[in-house]
């Protein structure tokens, strides 16, 4: 019962404060796109703080930088400032426990944020590594839609989980699933080595760009053809209309049958 009372009470305190405060909130940050990095981190902290909700910086910036009026860069310090500032939701959540587990557990997400920023904001070239990546998705997503399903899958879902039952053979103290998680582990290794090697060298990254258009040609022939018969029907009846094809056809047909 405590637990419906908490989440009914978070749900509804952050509908409350982003009905209240969306507008200004959306303001704030579209001006903040101007100003230096450290400073545009703390305004999307602050700006999440308040709604309790990340989801409000990105929906509104994201719009933006697809219609060119913010660039990437811009927008990469705010979202960080939004990814600390929603692991305050679970700070909240954590101090109705008695319990400690739960408050190691919300500064373990917070901490865990505050040192991916650390590590790859303040240098340039480790800054790059997440805003090209953004532009290779971004990319891999105008030709095939469902790439960031894929995505989300693979890394979200199949690699936590492949990476958490290999660590559980490990920890199951019996060399038979210690051997077993050793064997999986140097295929898995072999097989992430030559996909790159494939990648860079075997001009992977060609041959899959080729793959998502031609399936994407295929796509968008097959919905178009419906259309594409009616076209071609309308015009021929226009043309045997024009040139009189059709009785020409007719009366050679009748002169074969006398």
């Amino acid at each position: 019962m405590a637990l419906v009372i908490l989440t009914v009470c978070l749900v509804g305190l952050v509908t409350v404060l982003q009905k209240l405060l969306l507008g200004m909130s959306t303001r704030v940050i579209y001006k903040a796109t101007n100003l230096p990095g450290v400073l545009s981190i703390i305004v999307g902290t602050a700006v999440t703080l308040l709604v309790q909700s990340s989801s409000v910086t990105t929906s509104t910036l994201t719009p933006l930088v697809g219609m060119g009026v913010i660039q990437l860069e811009d927008m990469l310090p705010l979202t960080l400032g939004a990814n600390i500032g929603t692991t305050f939701t679970g700070l909240l959540a954590s101090l109705v426990s008695d319990k400690i587990d739960s408050l190691q557990v919300a500064l373990a997400h917070l901490f865990f944020n505050i040192t991916g920023i650390i590590v790859f904001y303040p240098i340039p070239f480790m800054r790059n590594i997440p805003l090209n990546a953004a532009r290779q998705l971004g990319k891999a997503t105008r030709i095939f839609r469902f790439f960031p399903v894929v995505y989300i899958l693979v890394c979200f879902i199949i690699c936590p989980l492949l990476l958490l039952g290999l660590s559980s053979l490990f920890t199951q103290d019996s060399k038979g699933y210690t051997v077993l998680a050793s064997f999986i582990t140097a295929i898995v290794g072999c097989a992430i080595i030559y996909t790159i090697y494939w990648y860079n060298k075997k001009d992977g990254k060609g041959k899959i760009y080729n793959a998502m258009v031609k399936r994407n040609k295929r796509n968008q022939t097959y919905k178009d053809l419906p259309d594409d018969m009616d076209y071609l029907k309308s015009e021929i009846e226009r043309l045997k209309d024009h040139t009189g094809l059709e009785d020409a056809v007719g009366k050679d047909t009748k002169t074969v049958d006398e």
